[in-house]
């Protein structure tokens, strides 16, 4: 009898550790492979493990390559954000300053403190943009979260100063400078600003450059700023190639 229960107790062993190894070589190869197939998995798990990973990295509220043809033109007002289907179905609006459209890039004319922006239905959001052209002397622009629209209250995180980054809570063309840092500026450069309650956040390139905490008082005037957008202060060489929202993610 005990040796009857020692074989079975081995054999139980053996199965456990063949199931551990095939375990560990299926979630290996979700995390390593692009294949449309890996053995009997099909595109559709690895789709389902990718949608796992991204949900990770926040919700997608709305985004924009600025590829889209429009009836619009080359003008940003009123123009659709890129394949609605997947970027909502919220239009652009040119409060400072005169934006435009070329070869898939954005810019605005030279005006203080220009801005646009989109609906994307929440003051807290993740707001990523590729920045064209900053790693020049003078170059001031970046991305803005919870815009209020018309009356013209958000918060920016900018490129201020070569090399330099600020988080900035404008007024209309009152500029709060909420925090100041020096970063790697490049000829393209990726500036994600967060804001989760009172926690504002700029990363450059993936990396945490400056953090702010919003007051009460500026958290109230921000209680409608649910919108997206570019900012610049500057000219026109300064673009951009995409911006894309999400829910707040660090």
């Amino acid at each position: 009898m005990m040796r009857r229960l020692g074989v079975r107790n081995l054999a139980r062993g053996v199965r456990a550790a063949v199931v551990v190894a095939v375990s560990t070589v299926l979630v290996a190869a979700l995390h390593g492979s692009s294949a449309a197939t890996l053995g009997a998995l099909s595109s559709q798990a690895l789709r389902a493990q990718d949608q796992a990973v991204a949900a990770l990295a926040g919700t997608r509220l709305a985004c924009d390559d600025f590829s889209l043809a429009a009836a619009t033109g080359a003008a940003m007002a009123s123009r659709p954000v890129q394949l609605p289907a997947n970027c909502g179905t919220g239009t652009w609006t040119s409060h400072t300053g005169t934006w435009s459209i070329t070869t898939g890039q954005a810019g605005s004319t030279s005006v203080a403190n220009a801005n646009a922006s989109f609906p994307v239905r929440s003051t807290d959001m993740s707001a990523e943009v590729t920045l064209l052209n900053a790693n020049v002397a003078g170059r001031v622009g970046g991305v803005a979260v919870s815009h209020t629209g018309t009356t013209r209250i958000y918060v920016a995180g900018v490129v201020s100063a070569l090399n330099q980054v600020q988080l900035r809570f404008i007024n209309v063309n009152s500029v709060t400078t909420l925090a100041t840092a020096t970063a790697t500026i490049g000829a393209s450069t990726v500036l994600r600003l967060t804001r989760q309650g009172t926690a504002i956040t700029l990363r450059v390139d993936g990396v945490v450059a400056a953090t702010a905490v919003l007051t009460a008082a500026q958290v109230t005037s921000l209680a409608l700023g649910t919108r997206a957008g570019l900012y610049t202060n500057t000219s026109a060489t300064l673009r951009f190639s995409r911006i894309y929202v999400t829910t707040p993610f660090p």
